[in-house]
């Protein structure tokens, strides 16, 4: 039986820097491009005396007019207004120094400030509607974690706690370029390296099971995930070999998960964790470890029921991914074996590196209604099967 391969996009991509200490080539391609308007976004420990943002911001500063400002948290619509409006219409360049919650304000606020209009005129399901017909500034990322591969999408994810997380989107969005530095991650706390760093493998896991896949997205995720394995373990030695080998393969990961999500989608775990964060001060990282196996389960346990070629391929890829994981895994299992052993597997992940259950946030198992009221747009469509309000609600359950 032959393969047809289906109809598919490709998004396009950014110009993508990457290597250790290529931050020092951004910093000299900054200076002699003389007598620019830059504005700097950066989260505000970075911006703190001898941190990175502030040698990038005291380096440019004899040769451009530059304009830095921080962003804590994940960005609202309400701060991307406030920092667009002072910023000036002729900005040359924005960049973007940080996590995904600094590059995605970064991405939003490059995209309004030539109009100088509102983030609320275009963000969906909450906005007005109107269409994204405007110019927009050059966007540089420069990402600091791990995780959510923004320097590799065209969307910003803002929210307003308590009401929603929802995205600005459009192609015109994508960063320019994205300066990916692993050594930049050598001074970010380990907890925010594994939260992060397990939000990218979610990524990678979702968009490689996900409903509509390609053959591109399929090659870039599971080279993803390849590189993830045993990148905690690599950071964690004492050898200042591994641990380098382990940040580039880190970040390397993290941002082929954007580009993987952006072309083939997610699935239910970030189906959830978007109204999770909209309601929950939980970061997101920590919400996709700590859902990843239940949901997976479920998938798992729908794929079993149905009898067609979607099921059956998605089942052979979760048993691909359990032995690239575990290459020791006994080769006499049955199908139905290996798959609980993935689940075991991501259980294991989940425990080791994101201890915290998602009760410490506020979750409990009475108050996700509006979790479930929230939760059927954006990426729970593209969930490789269509789960039930009790599956999903045993989940969270089970995340708690």
């Amino acid at each position: 039986m032959t393969n047809t391969i289906n109809n598919f996009e490709f998004a396009p991509m950014p110009h993508i820097h990457f290597g250790w200490g290529i931050r020092q080539q951004l910093i000299e391609n900054l200076q002699q491009a003389k007598h620019q308007k830059i504005v700097l976004i950066s989260g505000k420990t970075l911006a703190q005396p001898g941190e990175f943002a502030d040698l990038l911001y005291q380096a440019i500063k004899p040769h451009s007019h530059i304009k830095h400002f921080t962003v804590s948290g994940e960005p609202s619509p309400d701060i991307v207004d406030e920092i667009t409006q002072q910023c000036d219409a002729d900005t040359n360049i924005v960049i973007g120094l940080g996590g995904g919650s600094v590059l995605d304000a970064a991405k939003a606020i490059a995209g309004l400030i030539p109009s100088q209009t509102s983030v609320m005129d275009y963000l969906e399901g909450v906005g007005k509607g109107k269409p994204f017909h405007v110019e927009t500034c050059p966007f540089i990322a420069v990402p600091t974690t791990a995780g959510t591969g923004s320097e590799t999408t065209k969307n910003a994810v803002l929210s307003r706690i308590g009401h929603f997380k929802k995205s600005f989107r459009d192609n015109k969005l994508l960063a320019k370029e994205a300066w990916l530095d692993p050594e930049l991650l050598k001074s970010c706390p380990k907890e925010v390296l594994y939260s992060t760093g397990m939000d990218a493998f979610t990524q990678l896991l979702e968009s490689y099971t996900t409903l509509k896949p390609n053959p591109i997205t399929d090659a870039l995720a599971w080279q993803g995930m390849t590189l993830f394995k045993g990148a905690f373990e690599d950071i964690d030695s004492d050898d200042l070999q591994r641990q380098k080998s382990g940040f580039c393969n880190l970040m390397l990961a993290a941002s082929l998960s954007g580009t993987t999500l952006a072309n083939a989608g997610l699935g239910a775990v970030h189906g959830l964790a978007g109204p999770i964060g909209a309601f929950f001060h939980a970061p997101h990282g920590i919400v996709c470890a700590r859902l990843l196996a239940p949901i997976t389960q479920a998938n798992i346990e729908c794929l079993q029921e149905e009898n067609n070629d979607h099921a059956s391929q998605n089942l052979k890829k979760y048993q691909q991914v359990l032995h690239m994981l575990n290459p020791k895994i006994k080769p006499e299992l049955s199908p139905k074996e290996q798959l609980a052993e993935l689940i075991k597997l991501l259980q294991d992940y989940a425990v080791r590196y994101t201890p915290q259950g998602l009760g410490k946030y506020g979750l409990n198992e009475t108050n996700i209604t509006p979790i479930m009221q929230n939760c059927r747009s954006g990426s729970m469509l593209g969930n490789s099967v269509t789960l039930s309000d009790t599956q999903l609600t045993d989940a969270i359950k089970q995340a708690l």
